[in-house]
């Protein structure tokens, strides 16, 4: 029997520059900043973006200690990357927009298992892939 998840709340992501991530999440993909928490003196401030269903995507920075040349690695026990959905038809306009901001991208490609994909890195190597909806 299950315990009755209805989905995901959050998500919390460590990024080296916060600037640089509100460029990145905000500006190229278009993410909605929906809180923004300054830093104090004891708190180093993080971002809380939403995606359209209300799902959070919290960006926080580095805890003390964390090297200064860190960096995401899917080769680690923990997260391998992030996977998010949208309509088909906005693939082709999500590689125009990642392009014409300097990030790499094969371009929209078919999974093994069919439906279509675009992948991509964030400035913090974190990998990324926006599937197209599926239709079933």
């Amino acid at each position: 029997m299950g315990l009755g998840f209805s989905g995901i709340h959050h998500l919390t992501l460590r990024v080296r520059d916060l600037d640089r991530a509100r460029w990145f999440y905000g500006e190229v993909l278009g993410l909605e900043i929906d809180q923004d928490f300054p830093p104090e003196p004891d708190y180093p401030g993080k971002l809380r973006l939403r995606l359209p269903d209300g799902t959070r995507i919290v960006l926080v920075r580095p805890l003390p200690g964390t090297a200064a040349d860190d960096r995401f690695s899917e080769r680690r026990i923990g997260l391998d990357h992030v996977s998010l959905s949208m309509p088909g038809e906005l693939l082709e306009p999500l590689v125009e927009r990642l392009r014409s901001h300097g990030i790499d991208t094969e371009g929209a490609r078919h999974d093994e298992l069919g439906p279509r994909l675009v992948s991509f890195r964030d400035p913090d190597n974190i990998a990324w892939e926006c599937f197209e909806d599926d239709q079933g």
